[in-house]
């Protein structure tokens, strides 16, 4: 599984937007720097760059939790 979410990661660009199921909507800004084993993405609120979400890119990528924005 951790193979699988490190070739995703790079298929998303900065900036991207991701719709939280039942939730708001958040983008996409790089991996975020973390002691876990796994990867980690680091979101932001549009428009508010100061709330910050740290998410593994296992749970970003899963579309039972999250789906991209066009």
């Amino acid at each position: 599984m951790f193979g699988s979410s490190r070739s995703r990661r790079g298929d998303i660009p900065s900036g991207q937007l991701f719709r939280a199921i039942g939730g708001g909507t958040w983008e996409y800004t790089g991996e975020a720097p973390t002691v876990a084993p796994e990867p980690h993405a680091r979101l932001v609120r549009p428009g508010d760059p100061r709330t910050i979400k740290i998410i593994s890119y296992d749970a970003l990528t899963d579309t039972s939790l999250f789906e991209r924005v066009s």
